[in-house]
């Protein structure tokens, strides 16, 4: 490649990275750590015509 356009890539770059740090985007969902869940059943208990 040439230096010009490695200068080129440089610049487009730059551009890019100005671009996203300027975009303030606070709109991230909340992590739900630790949080509580339904149990699992694991064992299987008769159905209907188990009775």
């Amino acid at each position: 490649m040439s230096d010009k356009n490695i200068e080129m890539m440089k610049k487009i770059i730059e551009e890019k990275k100005k671009k996203s740090s300027q975009q303030s985007c606070n709109m991230r969902a909340d992590k739900n750590i630790g949080g509580s869940r339904k149990a699992i059943k694991k064992n299987k208990q008769g159905g209907l015509f188990d009775k």
